[in-house]
């Protein structure tokens, strides 16, 4: 059976990591909701210019998602951050829980209370 370790230093760069991540998908979804797709398709001087008012309409649709994706990377990049700080907070607590029982154990099993 293998061994089960949990590297703390480890964690804590990914989580770090992962930090960074968010703030720059944040950065590039703020970024495209400044950008304006109008100039993508300009009107055309003769004919009903449907086309380029459905070319202008998708490139906007495009930018839109495009921003509500960047957002939802940068949201699970920084859950991902912030569940392994919580990993490794919990992973602490539960080591110092369990080594004050042992202490516990141990001075109830010499004779002591």
């Amino acid at each position: 059976m293998a061994d089960i370790e949990f590297n703390r230093s480890a964690v804590g760069i990914n989580a770090k990591k992962d930090w960074e991540d968010a703030d720059f998908f944040g950065q590039i979804g703020a970024q495209t909701s400044s950008a304006t797709p109008g100039g993508v398709a300009l009107p055309l001087p003769a004919g009903s210019n449907e086309g380029t008012g459905k070319l202008g309409a998708a490139a906007s649709q495009v930018t839109t998602v495009v921003r509500w994706m960047a957002q939802e990377f940068s949201d699970a990049c920084a859950l991902l951050g912030s569940g392994q700080e919580t990993a490794i907070s919990n992973n602490d607590e539960t080591e110092a829980f369990n080594d004050e029982r042992f202490q516990r154990l141990k001075a109830r099993m010499e004779g002591g209370r």
